[in-house]
């Protein structure tokens, strides 16, 4: 109880955070994996590759650049892209975290990333969890925060972003985790490790009563976090906010003893095929509130509450966002004739990720009233104040070494 800004704010709680990969090219990233080895085929093709390739000030088709990447240990230059031979195998693809709640995909090459982000790569690993934010601008309507289980984009969070992605561990095995020192031993749960921490900061940050409810002083850009010290409230909240990094995560991450299938199936379904001929790729979407149908071409999927649609995340409408980057010309900045590759028909693969999206949305809207009461809760009880953390090492603020010194904690509690 008190003054929002006797809080700690969420930057000291978790004190590295870091910018996410930014491309300065978007032709490598696409929603599905087959578009981006016919890209790079026609890279490897093109007469002037250093046009196909959009050359900018710190990428050039002649530069060796340390990829850095998960998967390779960055002791050797990359053969330059101008020296490759036209039938040069495609760079791997990962899973590409775009935008929130858009898991696209990403040719995973230091040659094509003018900002890589070295860092993040290095403690990349199935443990990982990153929660994104906006901490230079002020929040807009919906979650605080907002989970991914792959390499965020630079801007996942709501289409903008800046230095507002906090991995939960500086190491790729779990065993450092990115918490301030003694937090842990002040939660009210005895033995409390990482990921009961960070599941109680997602269960009282992401959802939209908590940017309703501090507007005023989410103005001054500080995101400050109400950490209670009831232990079975603690609880409660953490329990709830388990569930919804399981189903942002889509299930990939997995927490405690999760089911390791995909997103649980909810009310919608497609109750009318998206045609798979090149006649049928839709070019436009729409949605209909009356009848609760959404309309993806010729396709419909039923029922679609209009709160699941308009799903926002500070401005993104995540649906909508997801759609349009899936529609036959695409959306986002064209950076190169590469962008203009794009499937020749609808793949029935997102038919299920489409339904996999509306259903964690689902779930994500069935979870916010609950959310809701149990901020109030805590905002009118005892909480952690600021002064009660010791300051955090500058170090801790920065990217980890490889080895770090940072003590390492328990990776799960109570």
């Amino acid at each position: 109880a008190g003054s929002y800004f006797a809080l700690p704010l969420l930057t000291d709680l978790m004190p590295w955070q870091h910018s996410g990969v930014q491309l300065k090219r978007t032709w490598p990233i696409a929603p599905d994996a087959e578009t981006l080895q016919r890209r790079w085929r026609a890279l490897m093709r093109a007469r002037n590759r250093a046009d196909a390739f959009r050359e900018t000030r710190d990428r050039k088709i002649t530069g060796r650049h340390p990829s850095a990447l998960a998967g390779s240990t960055g002791e050797s230059d990359e053969t330059p892209l101008a020296e490759l031979p036209a039938d040069a195998v495609p760079p791997p693809v990962h899973r590409y975290a775009y935008r929130s709640l858009d898991r696209q995909h990403v040719l995973a090459d230091g040659r094509l990333m003018d900002f890589r982000r070295p860092d993040l790569w290095r403690v990349h690993s199935d443990r990982q969890i990153y929660l994104t934010t906006s901490l230079t601008q002020p929040l807009g309507l919906g979650p605080a925060l907002v989970a991914c289980a792959d390499m965020p984009d630079l801007h996942h969070f709501s289409g903008r972003g800046a230095k507002d992605a906090i991995p939960l561990y500086r190491a790729a095995d779990g065993s450092e985790a990115n918490i301030a020192p003694g937090l842990l031993d002040q939660l009210p749960l005895p033995n409390a490790g990482a990921e009961d921490f960070v599941a109680y900061l997602y269960g009282v940050l992401a959802h939209p009563a908590f940017a309703t409810r501090f507007a005023a002083e989410l103005g001054s850009r500080e995101l400050r976090v109400p950490v209670t010290t009831d232990a079975a409230l603690f609880r409660e909240v953490r329990e709830v906010g388990r569930k919804l990094l399981k189903l942002h995560t889509y299930h990939r991450r997995l927490l405690a003893d999760a089911d390791p299938s995909s997103v649980p199936p909810g009310a919608a379904l497609c109750a009318k095929g998206v045609p798979l001929g090149e006649d049928g790729y839709p070019e436009e979407f729409s949605h209909d509130a009356a009848t609760r149908t959404l309309r993806v071409g010729a396709g419909e999927f039923a029922p679609v509450p209009v709160e699941v649609y308009e799903f926002e995340v500070s401005g993104l409408k995540a649906v909508q966002s997801w759609l349009r980057y899936r529609m036959k010309r695409g959306a986002g900045r064209q950076s190169s004739p590469l962008n203009e590759i794009h499937p020749a028909r609808w793949p029935p693969a997102w038919t299920g990720e489409l339904l996999e999206l509306l259903w964690v949305l689902e779930g994500t809207l069935a979870l916010h009233p609950e959310q809701a009461r149990l901020l109030e809760r805590v905002v009118a009880g005892p909480c952690l104040l600021a002064t009660a953390l010791a300051s955090v090492d500058s170090a801790l603020r920065k990217p980890p070494s490889a080895p770090s010194t940072v003590r390492s904690v328990p990776l799960l509690g109570a």
